[in-house]
């Protein structure tokens, strides 16, 4: 065997590894973001993250479209948890005041949210 041959093999391997390293991880996309846990009561449990409260819960009920499949998802209990950094009321007011603030400035309005400031837990079963 050549050094040419070599490096041609080492190159398709590579190649091979590489190929199957991004559909590996692009399976991984398809996951559910939140971890489901299921209870001894036959529901299961998950929390949704994001900026905003609808957000939130939309991440929640597709973790829980994806638990339950074909079926449909029954939510028994939910509770939304706010994680900003200020108090929400306070939050949005700072927020509209950077907003108008940043338009007469010409510069923008600040971005104060991050992506866990909500927290949706759902309790569900699959109907």
């Amino acid at each position: 065997m050549t050094i040419s041959n070599t490096k041609s093999r080492t190159n398709h391997v590579t190649l091979a590894a590489t190929i199957i390293a991004a559909l590996t991880l692009s399976a991984c996309q398809s996951t559910p973001s939140s971890p489901v846990i299921q209870r001894a009561d036959s529901t299961y449990e998950t929390t949704g993250l994001g900026e905003t409260k609808i957000k939130a819960q939309q991440n929640a009920i597709a973790s829980a479209n994806q638990t339950c499949r074909n079926k449909q998802v029954i939510v028994v209990k939910d509770t939304v948890k706010y994680n900003g950094v200020l108090d929400e009321r306070m939050g949005r007011i700072v927020g509209q005041a950077g907003a108008v603030l940043g338009t007469i400035l010409g510069t923008g309005s600040p971005e104060l949210s991050r992506d866990d400031d909500y927290e949706y837990t759902i309790n569900f079963r699959c109907q």
